[in-house]
């Protein structure tokens, strides 16, 4: 188990990187995409198509790095409300770890279904296979299957804090 975690932590390190990189491009394509509208009159036809997707994958794939260091929506409101006693708050913590998970693995399938479907088809400007926008979808919810797994192994699904991202 401790190897998965480190393997994870690691994998989860990179992805940080990527998404660091994915909105330093955005941020350098909007930039662009701005000065070629409002100086040069020549608005470029894929960079907001490209935006979109680069949000998409930011999206996704942040969501799975979310879920590690504990900064989605949880069910703190509920705690707050009602003063459950400590072994059935870790037990209503643990089913909505295996809830994720399961809705994760839903996910995970249908949008590899998705990808098979759509592979064929081209994005309009960029004439990309919309496999690769789609792709976000099952390698953001894989990301957060494990991340799940993870924040679970090392019972920090039971606390309320979680690590600074």
């Amino acid at each position: 188990m401790k190897t998965f975690i480190r393997i994870m932590d690691k994998i989860n390190l990179g992805i940080k990187f990527l998404l660091g990189t994915i909105l330093a491009l955005a941020l350098i394509i909007l930039t662009w995409q701005i000065i070629s509208r409002a100086v040069f009159n020549a608005p470029l036809s894929w960079s907001s198509e490209l935006l979109r997707y680069l949000l998409v994958w930011t999206t996704f794939i942040g969501a799975g790095l979310a879920i590690r260091y504990q900064k989605l929506i949880r069910l703190e409101f509920l705690f707050s409300l009602f003063k459950f006693p400590p072994k059935i708050e870790k037990g209503i913590r643990g089913l909505a770890a295996v809830i994720t998970m399961v809705f994760c693995v839903i996910i995970l399938m249908y949008s590899v279904q998705i990808l098979e479907i759509v592979h064929m088809q081209k994005s309009a400007a960029m004439h990309l296979p919309m496999s690769i926008p789609y792709l976000a979808i099952p390698l953001g919810s894989l990301i957060m299957l494990f991340n799940t797994l993870v924040a679970w192994l090392e019972g920090e699904w039971d606390t309320k804090g979680g690590e600074q991202v």
